[in-house]
């Protein structure tokens, strides 16, 4: 990690923080209501401890990924799918909604948005500064 990675005078890396730091409750209270967390689940997903493990993995790379500027553009991608799914999941148990103090998906629409942005500009960013694209290092010389 550079003192670059974490530069708040820098609106990317506020929102990266932002977006990457804003899983850690999430996180915390499924691990604090297991049950409760795989009975939400089960009410829209088959095998619903199964998928809690998958969010509580997915939902823990994009916190590390994202605050610690770590393959951001594979975080930000995996931040983006797991709104997709939270989406889907509360259009499935309370119908369509759009804003979120009435129970929407306005703030996962947006921190998926947002992820989803970070992740592009990773590309880019990786094409403008190394010429190519790499699956994960762009330093590491193909052999």
């Amino acid at each position: 990690m550079r003192k670059s990675d974490f530069d708040l005078t820098d609106p990317a890396v506020v929102l990266r923080l932002f977006l990457g730091l804003g899983y850690l409750p999430h996180i915390l209270s499924k691990l604090q209501n297991m049950a409760g967390s795989a009975a939400f689940f089960g009410k829209v997903l088959p095998y619903p401890e199964v998928f809690l493990y998958l969010a509580i993995a997915a939902e823990t790379v994009s916190l590390l990924g994202l605050t610690c500027n770590i393959l951001v553009k594979w975080a930000g991608l995996v931040s983006a799918g797991v709104m997709a799914i939270a989406i889907y999941a509360i259009f499935a148990t309370k119908g369509v909604g759009w804003m979120w103090n009435l129970g929407g998906v306005e703030y996962l629409a947006l921190w998926g948005a947002g992820s989803l942005a970070l992740a592009v500009q990773a590309w880019k960013q990786e094409v403008a500064t190394h010429g190519r694209l790499a699956l994960f290092f762009p330093h590491a010389q193909p052999a």
